[in-house]
């Protein structure tokens, strides 16, 4: 005996051909929307992952009054870290924003240069691609802080700050009024050294191997704010030397 559906359903499908096209086209859709995210998810973590390596980026930082001695650096480093100069300056420039000016970074938080090139001369600086951008500033233009004006050489993103958070404890990021930037050494030194915010990043000398040990270590470098409270549980006990610390696990 033939079965019924054999002429039911195409003159189903017929009939009802339109909402059938159309649920299988919201399928279809949906279908390469999910596996794009997938797959560009995927690419995302792996470039996050290797973008640790290839700009060497910091396992976290500290921040200090006074500029550690080499004695005292050594004894942070007995920790298993290895520690790297990170200062920075900030000023205002004529267009009400702030910069937080750097020098540039060859060993540690390595700088990407996206557009034109990195300052090689007294003058010339490289600043935050995203900072730019809410400026409307290109290569070519000048910034000016007090005295002193800067052409821009180049757009850059520093890998320790993929987010433009001026502090820490901000809850948003303002892109507008704040920004970073790379100036020459010798530029560097020629801005206000009162200002001076003595930065170290650190660096893992080998990688703990599960997230417990690793969240011990980090722990390690949490509530160093005040030296005299200071017991044992900082990154070194050397920071009880230090005249006011603040030790911070992570990148900014």
């Amino acid at each position: 005996m033939k079965s019924p559906l054999r002429k039911r359903l195409p003159r189903e499908l017929k009939s009802e051909f339109g909402k059938y096209l159309v649920a299988f086209i919201m399928m279809a859709i949906t279908i390469g929307l999910v596996s794009g995210f997938l797959v560009a998810d995927g690419s995302m973590l792996r470039a996050y992952d290797d973008s640790f390596q290839k700009y060497n980026i910091e396992d976290g930082y500290f921040q200090t009054k006074k500029k550690l001695t080499p004695a005292q650096k050594e004894d942070i480093e007995k920790s298993d870290v290895k520690v790297y100069e990170n200062f920075y300056i900030e000023q205002k420039l004529t267009n009400g924003s702030t910069i937080r000016f750097f020098k540039n970074r060859k060993e540690v938080d390595k700088v990407c240069l996206m557009n034109g090139k990195m300052p090689k001369k007294s003058g010339e600086i490289a600043v935050d691609r995203m900072y730019a951008d809410n400026n409307e500033l290109k290569v070519g233009d000048t910034v000016k802080s007090r005295k002193k004006t800067f052409r821009i050489t180049g757009l850059v993103a520093l890998s320790d700050y993929s987010a433009l958070f001026q502090n820490n404890n901000d809850t948003m990021f303002d892109a507008v009024k704040f920004g970073v930037a790379i100036v020459t050494d010798k530029d560097f030194e020629a801005l206000n050294q009162v200002k001076v915010q003595y930065n170290y990043a650190w660096i893992y000398d080998k990688k703990p191997a599960t997230e417990k040990k690793e969240k011990k270590t980090e722990n390690r470098t949490d509530g160093c704010t005040d030296p005299s409270d200071a017991s044992g549980d900082c990154i070194s006990d050397c920071l009880e030397s230090i005249y006011g610390g603040e030790c911070r696990g992570g990148g900014k």
